[in-house]
């Protein structure tokens, strides 16, 4: 089952299967009865958790978005009739994200039909799918996200929905509790990972879509303003002098006159 977007969220539930849940795109938050501080499992990790065992995740962006694969008896009886993999996952356990694991996802999130037969794409994914349960099977958990771990994804999640929401004013403490901090634990770890505040890398982003827009589009200055945060092409102009030297009129000009690689 594929999920995500902004509003997913899943309220404390268990399986009566194993599940391998799997970030295609962004950062999940994931707690279970075991632990129950926060797990954050990002793109390049997967988390198993054992049949009848409660937990629950939730995504904090749009775009955002998972593979959720259950593990029903009768397929382990069948990709695994030994069943070492459920007598060794006694509890949810992180995994690294395999070439194998990543090309699985791929497969599970296409939807086109051109790309081979969809009888040809499943047996695939169940080849894929036993060699990443042999993986498993045969490979060390990795540890604890440790803070930094949580950290640098949180962080990485922060960034990502200030970019998707960059034309609006969205305060720090709005900004921070989206993500389960207060206004002075967001602002501390956010320069700690990247060296600058939330309102600098804001305005800098802000900046560089402004003048991507003007090298790459036709748009009015006004409508890149608009577009980007700014109150009004002026407003604009005073920012881009301040950050580049240059007016939007400038930047654009100068890369009209640039000679053609």
């Amino acid at each position: 089952m594929t999920g995500g977007g902004l509003h997913y969220r899943t309220q404390w539930h268990w399986h009566d299967c194993a599940m391998i849940l799997v970030p295609a795109r962004g950062t999940i938050a994931f707690r279970d009865e075991t632990r129950r501080s926060v797990t954050w499992l990002s793109e390049d990790r997967f988390v198993v958790v054992p049949k009848m065992l409660a937990h629950e995740s939730q995504a904090v962006r749009h775009a955002s978005n998972h593979v959720a694969l259950y593990l029903t008896e009768a397929a382990l009886a069948q990709f695994a009739p030994s069943r070492p993999f459920e007598r060794r996952i006694k509890k949810p356990s992180m995994f690294a994200a395999t070439p194998l694991m990543r090309t699985l996802l791929r497969l599970c999130c296409t939807d086109d039909s051109d790309a081979a037969p969809r009888a040809a794409q499943d047996h695939l994914a169940a080849a894929l799918l036993i060699a990443t349960l042999t993986r498993i099977e045969q490979g060390e958990p990795l540890s604890g996200a440790s803070s930094h771990d949580h950290g640098s994804a949180l962080v990485t999640e922060m960034r990502s929905a200030i970019g998707e929401r960059l034309a609006e004013d969205v305060s720090l403490d709005e900004l921070a509790d989206a993500f389960g901090l207060s206004r002075r634990q967001a602002t501390r770890l956010f320069r700690q990972c990247t060296g600058m505040s939330i309102g600098d890398y804001r305005n800098r982003q802000r900046i560089e879509t402004a003048r991507r827009l003007l090298t790459d589009s036709t748009l009015p200055v006004g409508e890149i303003a608009w577009r980007t945060g700014f109150d009004s092409g002026s407003a604009l102009a005073r920012a881009m002098r301040r950050t580049l030297g240059l007016s939007p009129n400038a930047v654009r000009a100068a890369f009209r006159s640039a000679p053609d690689p």
